[in-house]
């Protein structure tokens, strides 16, 4: 047994297959597979094992694409703030090649990033740059697919900043440059058909209903289907059923669009749908099913809210340290030179009027401070008017965030008031007449008013007490 052993381990050593370029090539296919069937952890296994053959033979268009490879692998899996480490590696080796279109797509990674964790405006500042770099892509039809991209990120993104003339403009800015294609193919038609329910979706929140229904009669002429994200189509459809008050209609849609958004994956979009279909079954009076699908809302944001936080907090994080890294390479010498020059300028000055200034200064920062806060309570007051104007289902969220004892006030009066109680209590709280809460709820008065008086029982709300005088006054108590 030994003397075979013996006789066969060199060819056992010589049979371990040799690393090559040519072998990584191969992997790298093989993680496109893996990736296209939605198999991403075995997808982040390959492309790890990608990155340490071409760390083995140094072949840097092996790491740049295993860096890529992870970096999308972690944005499929809602992990931004990892998604953005592999591509700062990724960054620091696209130096070492020749690779032209690398960087466009790691900056339409790095926009998808940012808009995941809601910093819409370092998104848009990637896209912009590529905005730019297309401009030096040689073949026609990539230079056209590439530029569109960048238009409708940009036009999502605005958006997503309630900024409906900027993202109009981008859209259709998209929409001119796909249509330069002499050959619509399918994956120009599908970007074309995407841009079209984006525009219908701007539209809708400019609340120009035949706009809205004319983008969306133009996307669905389009011989082209998306498979499950077919769900923006359906759910625009809902939404325009829902201001025609055919509920049941828009009920039929947005359930079609939720489980196509679930097939798909789409979390987020999932979380929109909730709480459309909340809306609309409360709407015609099924509170027990408004309910259900609140409740479910309530917990997928919830879970979302946390993986965002630490996502933001890490994404700040490295774009700090990025900052910082670049200031020092750039600017060391004359940072220290300027400081040393300050500090024997001023330090002899600073002993003697310290104990005088110090009172004078304390008093301007708490003055500045306070006229600060007062600015962003002004905004942020001004903001949450406007998501309730729109029934925007992040109003919820942003007054709990800007008046945080408000709820919980309410809470300890009576523990099991529903989130859509705590809702009308901060319509009313806000000072929302009942014909204003009626327009932005799609309500009628009367329901309104019987709302109140519910309320009024629950919270034992004296009759002779103006209602509104009493949420004011509740911060106080």
């Amino acid at each position: 047994m030994v003397r075979f052993f013996i006789f066969f381990f060199p060819l056992f050593l010589f049979s371990q297959q040799k690393i090559t370029q040519e072998s990584i090539e191969l992997k790298l296919n093989n993680s496109e597979t893996l990736n296209s069937k939605g198999q991403t952890n075995a997808f982040i296994k390959l492309s790890l094992s990608i990155l340490e053959d071409s760390q083995s033979i140094n072949y840097p268009k092996g790491k740049v694409a295993a860096y890529y490879n992870l970096a999308v692998a972690y944005n499929l899996k809602y992990n931004y703030s990892k998604s953005n480490y592999y591509l700062k590696l990724m960054e620091s080796e696209l130096k070492n090649t020749q690779l032209d279109d690398e960087e466009i797509t790691m900056n339409i990674l790095y926009s998808n990033n940012y808009y995941g964790i809601k910093m819409y405006d370092e998104a848009i500042k990637k896209l912009k740059e590529n905005l730019i770099l297309t401009n030096k892509v040689k073949i026609d039809s990539n230079r056209s697919y590439f530029k569109s991209l960048a238009l409708m990120g940009m036009g999502k993104n605005y958006y997503r900043k309630r900024n409906y003339d900027s993202a109009t403009y981008y859209d259709k800015r998209a929409i001119e440059e796909l249509k330069t294609q002499n050959k619509m193919n399918s994956i120009f038609g599908t970007h074309l058909k995407m841009t079209l329910l984006n525009l219908a979706e701007v539209k809708f929140s400019e609340n120009k209903i035949d706009s809205t229904e004319f983008y969306l009669k133009s996307a669905q002429s389009l011989p082209i289907r998306m498979g499950n994200r077919e769900d923006q189509t359906f759910k625009v459809s809902g939404q325009i059923h829902e201001v025609k008050k055919e509920y049941e209609m828009a009920i039929a849609d947005y359930e079609k669009s939720i489980d196509l958004a679930r097939k798909s994956h789409a979390v987020k979009r999932v979380l929109e749908l909730y709480s459309l279909l909340s809306q609309v079954y409360e709407k015609i009076g099924k509170l027990d099913t408004s309910e259900e699908y609140l409740s479910k809302y309530t917990t997928l944001n919830d879970s979302l809210n946390i993986i965002e936080s630490k996502n933001l907090e890490d994404t700040v994080d490295l774009l700090v340290e990025e900052k910082q890294k670049s200031l020092k390479n750039k600017n060391s010498f004359l940072f220290y030179g300027i400081l040393i020059g300050i500090v024997l300028v001023i330090g002899s000055i600073v002993l003697i009027l310290i104990r005088i200034r110090r009172k004078d200064e304390i008093l301007e920062i708490k003055e500045q401070e306070s006229k600060v806060l007062n600015q962003r309570l002004n905004f942020a007051f001004e903001e949450i008017i406007q998501l309730a104007k729109n029934n925007d289902s992040e109003f919820y969220i942003r007054f709990e965030e800007v008046y945080p004892t408000f709820f919980p006030k309410l809470l300890s009066i009576v523990s099991d008031l529903q989130r859509s109680e705590l809702k009308f209590c901060a319509l009313l709280f806000l000072n929302f007449s009942t014909k204003d809460i009626a327009a932005y709820t799609f309500v009628q008065p009367q329901s309104v008013q019987t709302r109140k008086n519910r309320l009024r029982k629950r919270l034992n709300i004296p009759s002779d007490q103006n209602i509104y005088t009493w949420m004011k006054n509740i911060e106080g108590r």
